[in-house]
């Protein structure tokens, strides 16, 4: 799928989950100076540039250390090339958020390594 970067605006969100949330959102808060921008579902997403910082709470987090959110240009062409080029998406995308003339959303893959991926933006009504 060489070429295909246009597809996306680069990485919309970088997930982490930890035993210890509660330390890692007050050192990206208070140290490393992201400010968070809301609270939903036990996580916390804080603003980190361009991307977003999401850092959620688990006991037990799972092996793979990273989850990248790739933010597509324009969500229906992303995800037919995506599925022509053989990306099997684990489900449906999930409406995190509607809007009147758009939504917003998050459809799970994995790399060939198995590491979660994500599609995550918005689509028009």
């Amino acid at each position: 799928m060489s070429g295909n970067a246009s597809l996306f605006r680069g990485l919309g969100q970088i997930g982490v989950v930890s035993a210890k949330a509660g330390e890692v959102i007050a050192f990206y808060r208070d140290v490393m100076g992201f400010p968070v921008r809301f609270e939903a579902g036990g996580m916390t997403f804080m603003q980190a540039g361009e991307a977003s910082l999401m850092i959620g709470a688990m006991e037990n987090p799972p092996q793979h250390d990273v989850t990248l959110y790739f933010e597509p240009v324009d969500w229906n062409a992303a995800e037919a090339q995506l599925e022509a080029a053989g990306v099997q998406f684990e489900r449906e995308a999930m409406v995190l958020q509607r809007e009147e003339t758009r939504e917003h959303l998050l459809r799970p893959f994995r790399d060939p390594e198995g590491r979660p991926l994500y599609l995550l933006g918005w689509r028009p009504l």
